[in-house]
């Protein structure tokens, strides 16, 4: 006994087929140039006036059936001849990170989304640069990298780069010179700018705590005080102070002399030889030539210093100018 099947064997279809009785409809083939075939990309069919924000909203991977760019992505033996391959089936576009998400207009949009939890930033910072840094003292810096390749991670996206003003860490004098001392060349003294820079962690969050770690340990060894550092001398300081020189000592005993000659026309010359070192060094000429012999004697020398040093000594000891008569 014999039960035909309820299907067609696959003999009898190939005969049928062969001999025109049965017709069957072609199928597409599982490849993305028939998935293509059966419907334009969309990027062909997009308006000029497309809100884009609409299409690409959030971050995603590049899609090229939908930015309607000409973009080419590749590298090829002699690319004069040949231009990079085309957006359609480039891995290359697919792999590395894109920032079609953050158009003018959707910053635009984002922007007014969130302006009514925002505060203005005042404008005072902005014009006045010293403001902002004592409003700011702490500046961490750091880059983000995108490049193409097999790894999408970047050795440099890691390293952070920490500066702080030391005025604002307000130490004491003994302190100040032992973080410099300890900084070494990672301070500037023209911007008194301290700067700490971190690369041997893996990861950036990392390398931020470290320099964190390595700000609090400085400052806390700074303030410290060894037995041995009572033993410092005036020859150890890393600059040299008017306060307790011999400049200091040889300019008041002038000064004290002063008094009892009447062709010197000094801004102190009311005082005499009683007059204690406490009392000159509060009175405002000699504090103001002070400052500038410390800042003569710790700088460079130039011509305009060296004048400006005679100037102002000839001022404080009432010495007439060559041009006078």
């Amino acid at each position: 006994m014999f039960v035909m099947p309820k299907r067609k064997l696959r003999g009898q279809l190939m005969i049928e087929q062969a001999t025109g009785r049965a017709s069957y409809p072609e199928r597409s083939r599982p490849d993305i140039h028939d998935r293509l075939a059966v419907r334009r990309p969309r990027s062909e069919e997009m308006a000029i006036d497309q809100d884009w924000t609409a299409v690409w909203p959030a971050a995603r991977s590049f899609a090229s059936s939908v930015v309607p760019l000409p973009i080419r992505m590749g590298s090829r033996p002699d690319p004069e001849k040949r231009a990079p391959f085309k957006k359609q089936g480039n891995l290359e576009l697919v792999k590395i990170p894109n920032f079609l998400h953050l158009t003018p207009a959707a910053i635009e949009k984002h922007c007014n989304a969130i302006r009514k939890f925002c505060t203005e930033f005042p404008e005072e910072l902005v014009k006045d640069e010293k403001l902002a840094d004592s409003e700011f003292p702490l500046r961490i810096s750091y880059n983000t990298y995108v490049h193409q390749g097999t790894n999408i991670r970047d050795n440099r996206a890691r390293v952070i780069t920490l500066q702080i003003k030391l005025s604002a860490l307000q130490l004491s004098p003994f302190a100040r010179d032992k973080l410099i001392r300890l900084a070494t060349n990672r301070y500037d003294e023209k911007t008194d700018t301290l700067t700490v820079i971190t690369d041997r962690c893996h990861t950036r969050k990392q390398n931020l705590d470290y320099a964190f770690y390595l700000l609090t340990a400085i400052y806390h060894e700074a303030n410290k005080v060894e037995p041995w550092e009572s033993l410092k001398q005036r020859e150890d300081s890393l600059k040299v102070e008017f306060e307790g020189s011999e400049t200091q000592t040889k300019l008041f005993s002038l000064l004290k002399q002063i008094g009892s000659h009447d062709k010197f026309n000094s801004p102190v010359k009311n005082l005499d030889t009683s007059t204690s070192d406490e009392q000159l060094s509060s009175d405002p000429s000699v504090k103001e030539f002070a400052d500038m012999w410390n800042n003569y004697v710790n700088t460079e020398e130039t011509p305009e210093s060296t004048r400006e040093y005679a100037k102002r000594i000839k001022s404080l000891l009432g010495l007439p100018s060559p041009s006078s008569p």
